[in-house]
């Protein structure tokens, strides 16, 4: 896959990578994503806690998960994450684009050199609050992102998992400067604890039940003709026929997320897989 003056040497790519990323393997991936950050911290659940396992290979990241701060990820995460030596991309959100402007110029004034580029998480507000998802909006927050970045920095924008509107987010994207897409990020969902006295959990569903769904959403993309930007597809990934799946509905790299979760390694095991086999024919 190219990513403007990036080409990467394999198809499987780790996200939300964990910040004390061990074991070996992962050298031999296309690159890594760090977890989602936003500019200043957000105080909440840690990962192990807000995570849960809501069916076979199917996970509900909730909602009051904790985030780290852009300062925290450049000062202390970052570079145990560069010592593999893969691009490595950060995976920003904000409430805006004031917001998604604001960490974009921090991150190429206080770690530029040691980024590949910038993932921009575009999801609606779980407050209701704060701007509606439009092709406008996408367009103008991958703008904001791309004129603080240096010129070869590759900005990837990560959709929602809405296949009935993907394409005109995806143009918006396009149009804002992007350099590729990724689909999908998490879906809403509820869940509903085995005690009836306990409150509902909300949060965003992600791991094998939402591999279809965002399928369906790689194959919308990569089958508009206006569209001209590379793909990853994520969602789901677990065996080397789900990696095979996305790259035969058209995307050029997958994300492997939850699967690490589940299974520490796994992506690194992935990327050996695919390393020493055929291409898929397409």
């Amino acid at each position: 896959m190219k990513l403007g003056a990036i080409t990467l040497q394999n198809s499987v790519c780790l996200a939300t990578a964990p910040w004390e990323l061990d074991g070996t393997g992962y050298e031999q991936l296309g690159a890594i994503f760090t977890k989602t950050v936003t500019m200043e911290p957000r105080a909440g659940l840690p990962g192990d806690e807000g995570i849960l396992q809501v069916a076979d290979q199917t996970l509900l990241n909730r909602t009051d998960l904790r985030i780290e701060g852009a300062e925290l990820l450049v000062h202390e995460h970052l570079p145990r994450l560069c010592r593999f030596g893969v691009p490595v991309f950060v995976s920003i959100t904000a409430p805006g684009v004031p917001g998604f402007r604001k960490i974009a110029r921090y991150l190429q004034r206080e770690a530029g050199e040691q980024l590949a580029g910038v993932e921009v998480y575009i999801t609606a507000p779980h407050s209701g609050a704060g701007p509606d998802i439009t092709a406008r909006y996408v367009r103008e927050a991958t703008e904001a992102v791309r004129t603080e970045l240096r010129d070869d920095a590759a900005v990837i924008v990560k959709l929602p998992p809405w296949p009935d509107h993907i394409r005109g987010l995806a143009l918006g994207a396009q149009e804002g400067g992007a350099t590729a897409l990724a689909a999908t990020n998490t879906l809403k969902v509820l869940h509903l604890p085995a005690n009836p006295n306990a409150a509902p959990l909300v949060g965003g569903l992600s791991g094998e039940a939402l591999r279809p769904l965002s399928l369906r959403c790689v194959w919308e993309l990569a089958n508009d003709e206006k569209l001209q930007l590379p793909i990853f597809g994520t969602g789901g990934i677990f065996t080397l026929r789900d990696v095979e799946d996305y790259l035969r509905v058209g995307a050029q790299a997958v994300q492997v997320a939850s699967g690490e979760w589940l299974s520490p390694g796994l992506s690194a095991r992935l990327a050996s897989e695919v390393a020493h086999k055929a291409p898929i024919a397409r």
